[in-house]
């Protein structure tokens, strides 16, 4: 189940949420997703896609997450799922 070895994630970003941004609704996106603000609200890669979606340390998720990878280091209130690979980074 677990390796030695990581797989190399995707770190292309696409889109950028910035730290003074708040979105009250879902999100669907393919690609990069970096949260810095707030989303209330479900984030999704869209189907069929691979999506990665990158939570910093002072971010915030409301919602249900559904994505290939990601990588938390903020505040995620609600289910997590990633298909692929999951990184908590010290402040999730």
């Amino acid at each position: 189940m677990f390796g030695n070895k990581a797989k190399k994630l995707e770190s292309r970003i696409d889109c950028l949420i910035g730290a003074s941004t708040a979105i009250d609704g879902n999100i669907t996106f393919s690609g990069g997703l970096r949260v810095d603000g707030r989303v209330r609200g479900n984030v999704a890669a869209a189907e069929g896609e691979a999506g990665t979606l990158v939570v910093s340390e002072h971010a915030q998720v409301e919602g249900e997450i559904r994505v290939s990878h990601a990588v938390i280091n903020g505040t995620v209130t609600g289910p997590v799922h990633a298909s692929e690979y999951i990184e908590l980074q010290p402040k999730a």
